[in-house]
Order: structure tokens, then C-alpha cells, then sequence
């Protein structure tokens, strides 16, 4: 299933708001076409309108509403607690166009036959206090009827959560239902605010937002990259430069060999288990590179099963230890495959069309519990029935080593991040750094990647 579900996250909707921005779908055009949908959907429920607007985008959706409401002829008034200095601008303009458009502001509160609650977006968290409390108790004693725009005023959007909440008799939310409101879904409904299909089912500039940087050394992760043989001997020090590059405090890399890199801290492969618990691991990248005839993925499953705050990346030769195994990695886990190593994880030959690829990604994800990147021309990252679609990168990412620099940047991500988003994350930013790379010079190497990534990063928190 390509998408992010029926039900969604507060952060599943920002990154979809932020992926259909950077198509051309803006914030204006969203709330534009939100405040319509709620407008008509509103207009046959009486004939004289409240609306409480607040500071934020959902303020400015409930504007769209009573500028609407009043250019049908309805009787419209708008109540605003707070400053027009803190008004976002957006809401500002709002504001001005509804006034215009011979919506009356009121000084006080004033019941009328529909009330429109704009006041709280998904953004609040706790019980309202001051203007918020004051209104939201207001709402819930008057006779009108109340509709909130999105989620109730004081509900948590992500858990239905609500020490004081409007309690209305309908609910018009957005895009799609956040997963709080499955509590009071009888009186939901959804409508759409012009978000393009390629905003949900592929990966864009939204799903890199990682929670933020720990500020203790450690508290961004102790990678370990455990590869290496004598026929590769490059590719875990990709994995591990790439790993620091992308922000973990400290990588430790396993290898038979010793490399100069001041920045990586080397260790041998005997006493494997030890060495982990001694350099206090929480994420092993287990496989670039690994001829494993010593079995090491397994030392590296045991001690990933002992201790449940750890995390892993499974790659090449791990991959195909793993395919002998049956094991649930309990939701901790993020696999990496082509699909030449995916076809053996299933036990089939595959086909490379999408839907198949699709098909295989979520097969290989529900069999081990885990998240998979499916890498291709055509990504498919998949987690605990999700899917998305990547088709950022370039023909030069076909390279010998690029393969190993995600590992390491979905280590790094995930000393920071639930699987699900350290994937998404560490796919879309290792493609569109190659694509970086061969815009400045006309190839896609993994070194040039390695230090791509955190430029990508940067950019996209600033």
C-alpha cells in the first residue's frame, strides 16, 4: 500500500505539507481550499456564523470560512483573542480579506446558530490556559452548533488526549483524520486542500525532519559498523564515515583492517560481544563489505536481542545470514536490499516493475519485523504496512560504495529516530545528495556523497 495510512500523525502531516511546498503546493492554496471545503459544508447549517480564530494556520483556515460565508450572504462574525501584532501573517491577510468581504469583528464573543472553532491547531499539547480555557469552556456551554476546523480545540491530534477540549458536534478535519480523532470518528469527516498524490506517496524535502540533536556527547548515538574482509576492505569505512558525517557523536568500526581516519575509532572483530558492551553500542551496522565466515551477524543479533534499547542496520552479507534465520527484530531494525538480496530474503526470484517491488518491500518488512529499504532506480522504503516511493538520485549512484554510505547515514539516523523516520530520512537525503554530486561534478561518488549529506541537512533546518 503506497501512502501513509487512513489515520495520521501530526509529523506524517507536516511532512506532507512540506513535500507538496516544495511542488508548487503552497500554504496559501492549502488553507484556501480548506477554509472552501469547510465553508460549503457549513453553509446549509444555519444562516448566522461565529468564527473563533486564533493566532496560527488554524486560524487562518477559519478566516477562508467566514470570507466565504459572507460572499454566500450569510450573517458572519469573527472573534479574535489575540493581537494582530501576533497573528502569523498569513492569518493576517486572512483577516483583512474576511473583513472586506463584510465579515463583522466583534469585541466580545456572541452565540449565533454555528459557531466555528478555528481556535487550537495540532500543535498544542496539555490542558489551554488563559483566553484559549476561557473560550473553549465557553463553546461547550452554549446551544450553538459547534464546528472544529481539523481537531478540537485542546485535544492532542496524536493520542484524542483532552483535559479541556471544545466538544463539538462536528469535526471538519484536513487531508486526512489525525490519529486522535478514531475516539469521536462518528462525527468526522475529511475533506481535501489540494495536497498532490506525489506529496504522500513519495519521499520529498518533509520526511528529512529528524527530531533534533542531543546536546551531550553520546546522546547522537554510539554507532558500530561491523564489515570488512580482505576482498573489501573500503566498504565499512564508507559506512562509518558516513555514519559520522551524518551526525553520530561516536562510530566504532569492526574490521579486519586498520584505516587512518582520526575522526573513526577502530576495533578488532574478536570479542566482538565485549568490545559492544564495553563501548556502550546502541546502533550496530551490521554487513558492507562482510565476508562472514565467522558468523559475526550472528554475535551481532545476539547482542541487538540481549539489549532492547539497540538498534540495527542489516546489510549485503548480513542480509544473506538473515535469510537463513527466522527472526522478529521487533520493530528495531532497518533492512537494506537490492533486490537481488531481497529475492533471497523471500525465497523467489522478483520482478523489477513497482508494484512487485512494492509487494516484496512489505512482504520482507512484515516477515522480519522491521523497516526495508528496497533500493533501486525506484526506492520503495517500507514499515509496518507503509510504503513510500523514492525517485530522487541518479544513474551514477549505481557506483560500488554508494550502497554502504546509507547504511552509515541510516545508522546515524536512527541513533536519533524511530525506524520508520530515519529510513525515509536516510534514503531521500543519500539520492538527493548524489544528485548534488553530479551537479557539481558530474558524477555521483560515495565520498562526495558523504559530504553532501550534512550540507542537505543543514539546509533543510535552517
Amino acid at each position: 500500500m503506497i501512502g501513509r495510512g487512513r489515520y495520521i500523525t501530526v509529523r506524517e502531516m507536516r511532512a506532507i505539507e512540506r513535500n507538496s511546498e516544495a511542488l508548487g503546493f503552497g500554504e496559501e492554496l492549502m488553507m484556501e481550499n480548506a477554509g472552501s471545503w469547510v465553508a460549503r459544508i457549513t453553509s446549509v447549517v444555519g444562516d448566522t456564523f461565529l468564527v473563533i480564530a486564533g493566532k496560527g494556520g488554524k486560524g487562518g483556515d477559519g478566516l477562508v470560512v467566514a470570507r466565504h460565508l459572507a460572499l454566500m450572504g450569510k450573517d458572519v462574525s469573527i472573534y479574535l483573542p489575540y493581537r494582530l501584532q501576533e497573528l502569523k501573517e498569513i492569518t493576517r491577510k486572512n483577516l483583512e480579506r474576511a473583513l472586506s468581504s463584510g465579515a463583522k469583528l466583534l469585541k466580545e464573543p456572541e452565540e449565533r446558530e454555528v459557531v466555528i472553532d478555528a481556535l487550537l491547531g495540532t500543535g498544542i499539547r496539555g490542558r489551554p490556559r488563559g483566553i484559549a480555557e476561557e473560550l473553549i469552556e465557553w463553546m461547550n456551554d452554549i446551544n450553538s452548533y459547534v464546528i472544529s476546523i481539523d481537531v478540537p480545540s485542546g485535544m492532542d491530534p496524536d493520542t484524542g488526549n483532552c483535559e479541556l477540549c471544545v466538544e463539538p458536534d462536528l469535526v471538519i478535519t484536513v487531508h486526512k483524520p489525525k490519529v486522535g480523532l478514531k475516539k469521536i470518528k462518528n462525527i468526522v469527516m475529511s475533506v481535501e486542500i489540494g495536497i498532490p498524490k506525489k506529496a504522500e506517496d513519495y519521499l520529498g524535502p518533509g520526511d528529512l525532519e529528524l527530531r533534533p540533536r542531543g546536546e551531550r556527547k553520546g546522546k547522537n548515538g554510539r554507532v558500530a559498523v561491523l564489515g570488512g574482509s580482505e576482498l573489501y576492505q573500503g566498504a565499512p569505512w564508507l559506512s562509518a564515515l558516513a555514519a559520522f558525517r551524518a551526525g553520530a557523536d561516536l562510530v566504532y568500526v569492526y574490521t579486519p583492517n586498520r584505516m587512518n581516519y582520526p575522526e573513526l575509532i577502530w576495533r578488532p572483530q574478536k570479542d566482538l560481544l565485549e568490545s559492544f558492551e564495553r563501548d556502550k553500542i546502541d546502533v550496530i551496522v551490521s554487513g558492507p563489505g562482510l565476508n562472514d565466515s565467522m558468523n559475526l551477524t550472528q554475535y551481532a543479533l545476539e547482542y541487538f536481542k540481549k539489549n532492547k534499547d539497540v538498534k540495527m542496520v542489516l546489510d549485503a552479507d548480513s542480509l544473506k545470514y538473515l535469510a537463513n534465520l527466522e527472526v522478529d527484530l521487533e520493530g528495531r531494525a532497518v533492512l537494506t536490499p537490492h533486490l537481488g538480496e531481497a529475492s533471497k530474503l523471500l525465497g523467489k526470484k522478483l520482478e523489477d516493475d513497482i508494484n512487485s517491488r512494492v509487494d516484496a518491500a512489505e512482504r520482507i518488512a512484515e516477515k522480519y519485523n522491521a523497516c526495508v529499504i528496497l533500493k533501486g532506480k525506484v526506492d520503495v522504503v517500507s514499515c509496518q504496512g507503509k510504503s513510500l516511493l523514492n525517485d530522487a538520485g541518479t544513474n551514477f549512484m549505481t557506483v560500488g560504495g554508494t550502497g554502504d554510505v546509507l547504511a552509515g547515514v541510516v545508522g546515524a539516523f536512527l541513533a536519533r529516530d524511530e525506524p520508520w523516520w530515519a529510513s525515509k530520512a536516510a534514503t531521500y537525503a543519500v539520492t538527493k545528495a548524489g544528485e548534488a554530486c553530479f551537479e557539481e561534478k558530474g558524477h555521483s561518488s560515495p565520498t562526495c556523497i558523504i559530504e553532501e549529506v550534512p550540507k542537505l541537512m543543514k539546509s533543510i533546518s535552517s
